[in-house]
């Protein structure tokens, strides 16, 4: 299985999670401002949105293979292997 994160989906992703941190973490003001300047720092179509979704993509693909297994043709035979 393989998950790809676009970057549009990883801007929404980011966003969510900035506005929980911000709304529910219990944090000061000045700590609230400095997250709503990130995220205002960082559109859509930024390259550390570009860079955030590689590394999204590679984490999450890294996880799913440890967790499962896959079929593998090798030789002409398939063989089930955990990568």
């Amino acid at each position: 299985m393989i998950v790809l994160f676009e970057e549009p989906e990883t801007w929404s992703l980011m966003m969510l999670v900035s506005a929980i941190a911000i709304d529910n973490a219990g944090i000061s003001e000045e700590a609230k401002e400095t997250i709503r300047r990130w995220r205002s720092d960082r559109p859509e179509t930024s390259a550390e949105v570009e860079a955030l979704t590689d590394e999204i993509n590679e984490a999450l693909n890294q996880r799913l293979d440890a967790k499962f297994m896959r079929r593998v043709k090798q030789r002409g035979w398939y063989e089930t292997v955990r990568k």
